[in-house]
């Protein structure tokens, strides 16, 4: 049962304002100083899931930012706890931001120049401020999120927002239903977020009835190329186990091959999930949400980066950011540390081949002859999700083990690592596949296996497949980028499975068949690092 979330308290180090729309809507809008008077560049966040609410960190993110020297107005969205208007995802924060930095340039603390930040959803409306075109904006930073909104409308066509189906409410064009679902009942329901438990074993059907429209169809009300604009300075922050990994990565790719990108665009990624949790090697991260000195440590290594890149392209500072080429690329590798270049994947990376065969094992070289593995699909009994939490997989990333146990699960493992292997760069499985009698999807997971046999993900995503009647066509599923050092004596895993619920709906029933061996056999590629990282 979903029941209100009581809004979060006035922050007293802030003033709470309003911001007047040019509707005449009104933003509930606190402002932070920082200690020195006078005129300062300011960072703008932009959130619906309230401005004050302890958990959602905002006044102590505030506070670091001041202690650099920045104003920070913090606002609750259109529509959401505070602020007036009627609560519609995505719609309205082009023009709802461009009026707020109207606002902000005119204030006697503003220097006239802006930083957009934000995470997640926040990270969305950060970069439509952006795409606004307002000239106060002079740099941006965007974590764990994605410009490629997709949905159910025409598509990107010349100038609109996404894909058809985008890397935000889907992966790989499969939709995202638990997430989905649960992000639109709890946060967009009206101007209270919502909490507590979806029964998930409610038929799919009556979870999705009733939920706030996702207005995701956005080309005509933007009118920018919106995801991949380039125009500003733009620090892009991802973590390897964040569900929209993929598309804030497609986002960073496109803005740098922008023919109009000719401002830097940054790259950080970490080993962490969407609520900046950390990978580890049994499995779980503390959790800063309850752990006062995880929770400086996470603010501490998440803000870094960012006052650093506001310093540079907000006051022209270059002392606390690397003079590395543009753009510049960091990245954590899961298991070995940070690491940084010029450029993702990392120079030196080779792309290696791995053959799935015959009787579940991996392979540099494949069996000579090709062979067919079958399985059934039967929606009434879906593989079921194995995290906990999707949003937050590292606080107990979930034995692997629970679900490759099934028929309908199969696994392809290689031997004992002889020395450590660094995974850099993307991952792809190359699959032949009959399908039939309908169509469905594919779910694949790369997992590493420890000595003592447990097996934790490293990527997963879903793929589309079409029925074939009986022939073999091939798929490729991209299961994301990664940086990741497997020890010696772990062993590579390769997972498939036609269902993973709910975090995607199961397709109908049906039966589906594996080709393995012979010169067009199901295979991996992975992009590694010769050597190892220490």
């Amino acid at each position: 049962m979903l029941t209100p979330v009581p809004f979060g308290s006035p922050v007293p180090q802030a003033d709470a304002l309003t911001v007047r729309l040019r509707d005449g809507v009104r933003l509930a809008t606190d402002v932070y100083l920082p200690p020195s008077p006078g005129r300062s560049p300011t960072v703008l966040i932009r959130t619906p899931y309230d401005k004050t609410r302890p958990t959602g960190l905002l006044p102590e993110i505030a506070d670091r930012l001041t202690d650099a020297g920045y104003a920070v107005v913090v606002q609750d969205v259109r529509g959401k706890v505070r602020s007036e208007g009627r609560a519609v995802p995505f719609v309205n924060e082009l023009a709802d931001g461009w009026d707020t930095l109207v606002w902000i340039t005119a204030q006697p603390w503003s220097n006239g120049a802006v930083g957009c930040w934000g995470n997640s959803y926040y990270g969305f409306t950060a970069r439509a401020a952006a795409a606004s075109g307002h000239p106060a904006v002079r740099a941006l930073a965007v974590r764990l999120t994605s410009a490629d909104i997709g949905g159910s409308g025409s598509g990107s066509g010349g100038s609109g927002v996404g894909s058809e189906v985008g890397e935000f409410t889907h992966r790989n064009g499969v939709f995202r239903f638990g997430p989905m679902v649960e992000w639109l009942s709890t946060t967009w329901a009206g101007p209270a977020n919502l909490d507590g438990a979806i029964d998930w074993s409610l038929p799919p059907h009556q979870l999705l009835a009733g939920l706030p429209r996702l207005a995701v169809d956005l080309g005509a009300d933007l009118g920018v190329d919106f995801p991949g604009h380039g125009r500003v300075p733009t620090l892009h922050c991802t973590g390897w186990y964040d569900l929209f990994q993929a598309g804030q990565l497609a986002d960073w790719r496109r803005a740098v091959g922008s023919a109009r990108g000719r401002a830097p665009q940054y790259l950080v990624a970490s080993a962490g999930d969407h609520m900046d949790d950390l990978f580890t090697r049994d499995g779980r991260s503390p959790d800063h949400l309850t752990d006062k000195t995880a929770r400086e440590a996470m603010l501490d290594r998440t803000l870094a980066p960012v006052v650093a890149f506001f310093d540079r392209h907000l006051r022209g500072r270059d002392d606390r950011l690397d003079s590395v080429p543009v753009p510049p690329v960091r990245w954590e590798c899961a298991g070995a540390g940070w690491h940084a270049g010029s450029e993702w994947p990392p120079a030196g990376a080779v792309p290696v081949r791995l053959h799935l065969v015959a009787r579940g094992a991996l392979r540099s070289v494949p069996n000579p002859q090709s062979q067919n593995t079958c399985w059934e699909h039967d929606p009434a009994d879906p593989v079921p999700v194995t995290d906990a939490d999707w949003w937050r997989p590292l606080l107990a990333l979930p034995d692997e083990r629970a679900v490759e146990s099934r028929p309908d699960v199969l696994t392809f493992t290689g031997p004992p690592l002889a020395a450590p292997l660094c995974l850099a760069g993307p991952v792809r499985l190359a699959l032949p596949l009959s399908v039939g009698p309908a169509s469905g999807h594919v779910v694949a997971k790369l997992c590493a296996v420890a000595p003592d046999g447990t097996s934790r993900r490293i990527l997963e995503a879903p793929q589309p497949v079409t029925r074939t009647d009986g022939a073999y066509a091939p798929v490729t599923v991209p299961l994301g980028d990664t940086g990741h050092l497997l020890p010696a004596g772990h062993r590579l895993r390769v997972q498939l499975a036609t269902s993973c619920y709910p975090s995607y709906l199961p397709g109908p029933a049906g039966r589906f068949a594996l080709r393995t061996g012979g010169h067009d056999g199901a295979h991996l590629d992975l992009t590694v690092l010769p050597g190892a990282l220490t």
